[in-house]
């Protein structure tokens, strides 16, 4: 009888969100009692936060498109190519725009549910 009670716990235990286990964005740990509905690396978890994850990644990622616009558009302006840094400036301001609203939808995410 009891390793059926124990898979029963371990079983329950992950259909329960697991965002404590992760520490997003450097705030502390934090505790879900929400069902889990999707997997985001490899963690169960609600909808809300599997939410919060995923726009916190995508900011990320921006942040990280942003750095390389930047290099190369000193590497255009420094080989004299005005019309690649032209299009660079335009990627750079839509990457701009969108890791925006990323912290947007975030920001309003966070507002509106409580930790």
């Amino acid at each position: 009888m009891a390793p059926k009670k124990e898979e029963g716990r371990e079983a329950g235990e992950l259909s329960r969100c697991q965002i404590e286990i992760a520490h997003f964005a450097g705030n502390l740990p934090l505790s879900c009692a929400e069902p889990t509905k999707e997997i985001v690396d490899c963690l169960p978890l609600c909808e809300r936060h599997a939410l919060e994850a995923k726009l916190e990644g995508q900011i990320e990622c921006w942040g990280g498109m942003l750095f390389h616009i930047e290099l190369w558009s000193k590497e255009a302006k420094r080989q004299k190519r005005p019309d690649v840094a032209r299009l660079l400036e335009d990627q750079r301001t839509q990457a701009i725009c969108a890791r925006q609203r990323a912290w947007d939808d975030l920001d309003v995410l966070r507002s509106e549910t409580p930790r």
